[in-house]
């Protein structure tokens, strides 16, 4: 359900920020950011600073393996926008055969081992959650994946399952296949970084 708060409801300077956005980008502002910006010391500061880190900060995996996390977690939650979006930030930085075309049948190979093995952990923790045992880490740890690579899939895991979540639900959309586009390629260029002064 489109909340019309989310588009209307924002601060002075959220508002400002939201219009220059749109302005500078001739796109639609994305609509995680009227979310962060509309309660930012409810939800924007402290969540940012988690995406910030678990997307961009130090660690074993890529950027582009873990935008790839987040398109294959999407697709579990069926969120059409945060798919559409995160397997063009997959591609972007990963090149033209990041494998976003495989994600529905990444079993049938084509995808490194310790990526594979960490689709497999995600698949069951966010489809299954109640069923995951030691045996599943385990499987993780059998494909070279260290118990801290474990921990940071497991965060962006957490991340999309969370903001999957919110775009189905506030039914988060682009306006077109351009908008699609312009979100990713800000999410590439900005490292998921929101200015200070915009989450006061």
């Amino acid at each position: 359900m489109r909340l019309r708060v989310l588009d209307q409801g924002h601060r002075p300077r959220q508002r400002l920020a939201l219009r220059v956005m749109r302005l500078v980008s001739r796109t639609q502002v994305d609509p995680v950011a009227k979310v962060t910006l509309y309660r930012p010391e409810l939800f924007g500061r402290p969540w940012l600073r988690f995406v910030e880190s678990a997307m961009r900060g130090p660690s074993e995996w890529s950027e582009g393996e873990r935008e790839l996390f987040g398109a294959f977690v999407s697709r579990l939650n069926l969120c059409g926008f945060c798919v559409g979006v995160h397997e063009r930030t997959s591609e972007m930085i990963l090149g033209g055969d990041a494998g976003v075309d495989r994600l529905g049948h990444w079993r049938d190979g084509g995808f490194p081992p310790k990526v594979a093995a960490m689709f497999g952990l995600l698949e069951k923790v966010t489809l299954e959650p109640d069923a995951v045992r030691p045996q599943d880490v385990r499987v993780v740890r059998a494909a070279g994946v260290s118990d801290t690579a474990i921990l940071d899939g497991l965060y962006v895991g957490f991340l999309f399952n969370t903001v999957n979540r919110l775009a189905n639900a506030l039914d988060f959309r682009w306006g077109s296949d351009a908008d699609r586009r312009g979100m990713a390629s800000r999410l590439v260029k900005n490292r998921y970084h929101v200015p200070d002064f915009l989450l006061r």
